[in-house]
C-alpha cells in the first residue's frame, strides 16, 4: 500500500519532498549519498529506497536513517522500478537519486525545490557539464529551433519531478532506458519546462558507455516528437571517423580521440538502423 501523507513531517508552508533511491549492492557508495542527505538545508520527508535484491548492507544502512525500503524481485527495469518507487511515494516533489551519486552543495535540496516552485517547472536536474547549447529553463520552442542533442536534457540520477505530472503520465515502459529525458520531452511539449541547476556533486562509480543506446533513443525519440537532431549528420560523421582512423593508422592515438571516434561510429549505426527499421516500417 502507499504510504499516508499523515505520516510525512513536512514543514508547513512548503511541497512535501521525497527522495527516491534504487541499489542493488550499494554498500561501498550509499553511506556518501545518506551523509550529503543528512547535511542538506531542507530535508526529505520521506526517502525510500527501492531495493534489486542486494545480498549486502545496503537494505540496513537505509533503514538505520529512517528510510522505508521497497522490494524488487524481476530482472531491473528502470522505468517500471521508478514507476513503482514514485506510485508508493506521495509527496508532492519527488527527488530520483542513484545510489551512487553524491550531493556536496548543501543547498542541492533546497535550491532543486525551489526551481519547482514555479508551476509550469515539470522537472529540474543538476547540470553534468558545462555545455551552454541549452538554457537553463527548456521549453518547447527551444528545442523546436535548436534541436534534440544526444543524451538527456534531464536526469533521474539527481533529478526532481513534480508527481502530479508523473500520475498522469508516468515513465514510458517500452523504453530500455533515457526513461528521464522521454518523460521531460513529454512535459515540455504540453506546455511545462525542464530546468537545470549548477550545483556541485559527483558519482561514486563510473558507468558503461552507452553511446549507440543514447543515440538510437534520441533519433527515436525526435521522430517520435517531430524534432530534428543536432548533430554533424551521417556524411560529416563518416568524415570525421575516417579522420580518426586514419589518424590511428599513422601515429598513437590518444584516449581521447579514440572515444571521439567511438562517438563518431556508433551514432552512424544507430542512425543507418533506424533509418532501415522505420523503411521495414513503411
Amino acid at each position: 500500500m502507499p504510504i499516508p501523507l499523515r505520516d510525512l513531517t513536512g514543514a508547513r508552508g512548503r511541497p512535501t519532498l521525497g527522495v527516491v533511491i534504487r541499489f542493488k549492492n550499494s554498500a561501498s557508495t550509499l553511506p556518501g549519498v545518506l551523509e550529503a542527505l543528512r547535511r542538506q538545508t531542507v530535508r526529505p520527508d520521506l526517502i525510500l529506497g527501492v531495493n534489486n535484491q542486494s545480498a549486502d548492507a545496503s537494505p540496513e544502512m537505509l533503514k538505520s536513517v529512517g528510510a522505508r525500503v521497497l522490494e524488487w524481485k524481476q530482472p531491473y527495469h528502470h522505468s517500471r522500478v521508478l514507476n513503482l518507487a514514485l506510485s508508493q511515494c506521495p509527496t508532492d516533489l519527488v527527488l530520483v537519486l542513484s545510489s551512487h551519486t553524491v550531493l556536496d552543495s548543501t543547498d542541492s535540496l533546497e535550491r532543486l525545490a525551489g526551481a519547482m516552485a514555479d508551476s509550469r517547472t515539470a522537472c529540474v536536474s543538476c547540470k553534468w557539464d558545462a555545455d551552454p547549447f541549452y538554457t537553463d529553463a527548456i521549453d518547447w520552442a527551444e528545442l523546436t529551433t535548436k534541436g534534440l542533442k544526444f543524451g538527456s536534457i534531464y536526469s533521474n540520477s539527481m533529478g526532481m519531478l513534480r508527481r502530479s505530472l508523473w500520475q498522469q503520465t508516468p515513465f514510458d515502459e517500452s523504453l530500455p532506458t533515457m526513461e528521464d529525458g522521454a518523460w521531460a520531452l513529454q512535459q515540455v511539449q504540453r506546455g511545462y519546462v525542464c530546468r537545470r541547476l549548477k550545483l556541485d556533486f559527483r558519482y561514486q562509480r563510473g558507468t558503461t558507455d552507452r553511446t549507440f543506446v543514447f543515440a538510437a533513443l534520441t533519433f527515436k525519440l525526435a521522430a517520435r516528437h517531430g524534432l530534428f537532431v543536432t548533430w554533424l549528420g551521417p556524411s560529416a560523421s563518416l568524415k570525421s571517423l575516417v579522420c580518426c582512423l586514419a589518424a590511428r593508422t599513422f601515429r598513437s592515438t590518444s584516449q581521447a580521440e579514440r572515444s571521439e571516434a567511438l562517438v563518431h561510429r556508433e551514432r552512424l549505426r544507430a542512425w543507418l538502423i533506424g533509418r532501415w527499421q522505420r523503411k521495414l516500417a513503411e
